[in-house]
């Protein structure tokens, strides 16, 4: 073979179940995937795939797979250690939590366009369990998230880990001691979104303190949540780092609640092993050098 490009075709069609979503990943026709497998095939005297309702791989092909992932990852792990930074190119799609669009995503988002200016981001900023869905099903190529992507395929390393706190306004006239849940509950609680995993722990927090009448309600955005709580609408449990304007301006005040400990919520970056993801792997890498992760 005069290159790797067949050997990545196969990786895509295996990964992707079919040549038509291989294809549009590899953004070229069917018929050129279906003639780079048959060139291959050619090549080796063996059959890849077995046609039939279902594409399934031979014992041959099976064997071809394991060598392929092998080189293909060897090649990655070439391009990491010795390619230009500047020389990398493309355009490369980041999920990001709301937390941390507020506080790494801008430095980062300097640090490639310095250090690898050819580049092309396009960013979206969502929720932790839809970032999750939407990198396992390729949209996009990186996701920095609260928690790790259960994906046998991902590449999962710790970011950074923010406190929670409660926020309020002032002017629900709160003592300044401190607080049992038991007397917040006049006010609906607002945090993240019912399917997050930060949810799930309050709920659980909140059944354990025994405190009757707590009224959870969720949100997406970060900044409605500080706004809401700023209005005197609700008390919001979210990430201190994500509202320090508004306790520097005094519109917001923390809340010392001595019988509920809120959990810290560790972020991670991850990306998906797969045959074009130096270039992930790379950002990742730049990411957690800008958060300081250890390694």
């Amino acid at each position: 073979m005069r290159d790797l490009r067949s050997l990545e075709t196969v990786i895509w069609v295996v990964r992707l179940g079919g040549f038509r979503a291989a294809a549009a990943r590899l953004n070229t026709t069917q018929s050129a995937v279906s003639a780079r497998v048959a060139q291959l095939e050619q090549e080796l005297g063996i059959r890849i795939f077995q046609r039939g309702p279902r594409l399934t791989l031979t014992a041959e092909g099976t064997a071809l797979l394991r060598y392929a992932e092998q080189m293909v990852d060897l090649r990655e792990e070439m391009l990491r250690a010795i390619a230009d930074p500047a020389a990398m190119r493309g355009l490369l799609r980041i999920g990001v939590s709301e937390t941390l669009a507020h506080t790494l995503l801008p430095r980062l988002v300097e640090r490639i366009g310095a250090a690898h200016p050819g580049i092309v981001l396009d960013m979206v900023v969502d929720i932790t369990p839809a970032l999750r869905q939407s990198l396992a099903a390729g949209h996009i190529d990186i996701a920095m998230l609260a928690g790790t992507v259960e994906d046998p395929r991902a590449v999962n390393q710790p970011l950074c880990s923010y406190p929670l706190g409660w926020l309020a306004s002032p002017r629900l006239g709160l003592p300044e001691r401190p607080l049992r849940l038991s007397e917040l509950t006049g006010w609906p609680i607002l945090s993240f979104s019912h399917d997050t995993e930060v949810s799930a722990a309050l709920r659980r927090l909140f059944a354990e303190a025994g405190a009757p009448g707590v009224r959870l309600w969720g949100s997406t955005s970060i900044a409605t949540m500080a706004e809401l709580a700023c209005a005197g609408v609700c008390i919001s449990v979210m990430q201190m780092v994500a509202a320090e304007r508004e306790i520097a301006e005094g519109r917001l005040r923390r809340l010392d609640v001595e019988d509920v400990a809120l959990p810290d919520v560790a972020f991670h970056v991850s990306y998906l092993r797969k045959p074009d993801s130096h270039v992930a792997a790379t950002i990742a890498a730049l990411a957690r050098d800008l958060a300081g992760a250890a390694d």
